[in-house]
Order: C-alpha cells, then structure tokens, then sequence
C-alpha cells in the first residue's frame, strides 16, 4: 500500500479525519489530502514535541496554518483542541500522522483512528513501501 492510500483510505475513509498527512520525521512530506500541509516550520515544532512538548504547552500546536490548544502529549501521540474541532498526532519509527477531525466527530473517535493507523506501522518497526 503507498502512503497515499493510507490517508486516503485508513485516515479520510473512516469519515471521521477531515483532513490528514504524513511527514517524515525529517520534515519531508509522504502523503497529504488536497489542500493540507504543514510548513517547516509546524511540521518541526510538532516532531520535536514528542520528546520536548514546552514549545507546544505555550504556543499551540499549528497544523496548516491553524492553531490548536494542546491538550495532552507523550513520546508516541499528542493531540490538540480548537472549539468543535481537534488535531491529533501519531509518532511512529520514520514517520508522523497527523489527523484533523472537524465538528460531529468525537475526539475519542479520530484519537481511535488515528492512534490504530500509528500502532499498525509501529507493529510493523518500520513499513518499506515501494512507490
């Protein structure tokens, strides 16, 4: 399966992601739905807060120019809050997925999504996909 598919079928196909990637923990894009990217900058920050989230605890965690309250973080997941709608983050060997979930879903419900995606790769040590 290519990275592609998995956004596309495991994270959008579910109904419950709106909008989704996945970097590289170098910054480097692998996979995105139409019209959502991080920048340098947003992608760095966000990697760099599984180990140190002190950034993140002050200033929000941004993901495609909009601002979510970072609500709990550790070495593997974090996740983050904006009214009705949320973004969550999985840490996996090479890679991070990032999930944005939109009013009518339940953060619990794109929490599952997401965090089944990053256990899935975790299981695998690292997924070797041949584009």
């Amino acid at each position: 399966m290519s990275w592609q598919a998995y956004v596309d079928n495991q994270l959008l196909g579910t109904g419950k992601i709106a909008q989704a990637a996945i970097y590289g923990h170098n910054g480097s894009l692998w996979a995105t739905s139409p019209g959502f990217s991080l920048s340098p900058e947003e992608i760095k920050t966000l990697v760099d807060a599984f180990d140190n989230a002190e950034k993140i605890q002050s200033n929000g965690i941004y993901a495609n120019g909009v601002k979510y309250f970072a609500l709990s973080h550790d070495e593997k997941n974090i996740h983050g809050k904006k009214g009705l709608d949320g973004v969550v983050a999985e840490k996996t060997a090479q890679a991070v997925i990032i999930g944005v979930y939109k009013e009518g879903t339940v953060a619990g419900q794109a929490n599952k999504v997401v965090g089944d995606l990053g256990d899935y790769l975790r299981g695998l040590n690292y997924v070797s996909i041949i584009l």
